[in-house]
């Protein structure tokens, strides 16, 4: 791919190909792999005295936001084609919003009670406490740690989605519709960002355009009396001013 934007340049000309390449029909995720490997050329033509510096190659931004929810209904059903294991590992993954990698590290040291005490390998490099509802409470003190490996744990859910009729659904996206369920039941985004354990609200924020049900609900019990386009009456015994 990259050659035919190459042919005939030289070192010189990497900024002009980058240029081009941008204009790529193509996905801002593939266009910035094609410009990270011409920002790899020049750092080391200026490391092997080639250029005298290397130029500045900005990639594009990125949106690659999944908005896959599922309802509780359909996690049930995609954890009901799961061997036994594997269905409880659904079902608490998308009770819990636990990354992948969290889930599969777990021991019975990290239960507190009926909540789960994360150290500070989690991605965001900070230690974490996430309550548990009764039903991943009782999954925890029967199953962990896990017994199912992540080749398995991969096969056992890809074989599952398909059954189920699920066949886009990604694992991570239950743990965009943990993130859901609480966005609308009118958690606060900031509750939502401690429990799933963003560094930052600017990634919690992806979930806010889901409270808007919930906001109606709550300005539709407001009122002041009369009607639309009516005049307020004279208040009794008021002087008209003069």
């Amino acid at each position: 791919m990259l050659r035919d934007f190459t042919a005939g340049k030289t070192l010189a000309d990497l900024v002009t190909v980058a240029g081009q390449i941008k204009t790529a029909d193509a996905r801002p995720a593939t266009i910035n792999r094609y410009l990270s490997v011409l920002r790899r050329i020049g750092n080391l033509a200026e490391q092997w005295g080639l250029l005298e510096r290397a130029p500045r190659i900005r990639l594009l931004p990125e949106r690659n936001e999944r908005h896959v929810y599922l309802t509780p209904a359909e996690v049930q059903r995609l954890a009901a084609k799961c061997p036994p294991e594997t269905r409880d590992l659904v079902r608490f993954a998308a009770l819990t919003g636990l990354r992948r990698s969290e889930l599969l590290r777990l021991t019975p040291a990290d239960l507190r009670g009926d909540a789960l005490l994360l150290d500070a390998r989690t991605k965001s490099g900070r230690a974490r406490m996430v309550p548990l509802p009764p039903e991943a409470a009782a999954i925890a003190r029967r199953r962990l740690p896990w017994q199912v490996s992540l080749w398995a744990l991969r096969r056992d859910f890809e074989d599952a989605r398909t059954a189920a009729g699920l066949p886009h659904v990604h694992f991570h996206d239950l743990r965009h519709s943990y993130a859901s369920w609480l966005v609308q039941s009118g958690q606060s985004m900031k509750a939502v960002k401690d429990l799933l354990g963003h560094a930052s609200m600017t990634t919690t924020d992806r979930y806010a355009h889901l409270a808007a049900p919930h906001l109606v609900r709550a300005v539709s019990g407001l009122k002041i009396g009369g009607r639309a386009g009516e005049k307020p009456k004279a208040a009794a015994g008021r002087k008209r001013a003069r």
